[in-house]
């Protein structure tokens, strides 16, 4: 008997849980930052001024295992960063940075109510970045810069439908020991 009722409450976990499982499609627009930090660790400049905020955007998919816990992985493109100064007494002008990168994350995710909720993440940010600008005695200069690195995200998500929702997200991703936020909102479709 004790075999039959683990038997009938395993089945009915994994249907409930089967019920609540899907995946998701999405996009979200926002405001980036990319620290300052980044020109000088990428050797773009040595002092000067840069302007770190930029547009950025990012498309994401995923899967929900349960009400509380999925994986979600995204292309992002945190903008542009432009910056001008001195590298090693050269004259930098015109500078500007572009930094992308695929992120994939685990999700734990807390239901508020029936269409609200809020959710963490964390994963591993895989970053690439271009640089070009004017360099005196140079002329043109470009380089490029790749790695990985952690990520965070905290966010809101709100579900108008079973299927469609729109959610708000602070994240943190890690650029060459710098750090780069994301503030951005976006909707979601899920099937």
């Amino acid at each position: 008997m004790r075999l039959v009722s683990i038997v009938v409450a395993c089945a009915l976990f994994s249907s409930a849980a089967q019920a609540w499982a899907r995946s998701f499609l999405g996009a979200s627009i926002g405001q980036s930052e990319i620290g300052e930090e980044a020109t000088r660790e990428l050797d773009l400049i040595t002092s000067g001024a840069v302007d770190a905020k930029g547009t950025a955007w990012k498309i994401f998919g995923g899967y929900m295992f349960n009400r509380h816990f999925g994986f979600e992985s995204a292309y992002v493109r945190l903008g542009d960063v432009s910056y001008s100064g001195v590298f090693s007494s050269l004259a930098v002008t015109g500078g500007k940075l572009e930094v992308r990168g695929f992120n994939v994350a685990a999700v734990g995710n807390f239901p508020v109510n029936e269409q609200l909720s809020v959710f963490g993440k964390i994963g591993l940010f895989f970053w690439e970045a271009e640089a070009n600008d004017t360099t005196a005695s140079i002329g043109a200069f470009s380089a490029a810069d790749e790695g990985s690195d952690v990520s965070f995200g905290v966010g809101v998500g709100y579900e108008f439908t079973r299927n469609l929702g729109v959610r708000a997200e602070w994240e943190l991703f890690k650029v060459a020991e710098a750090d780069a936020t994301l503030v951005s909102i976006g909707f979601l479709w899920r099937f």
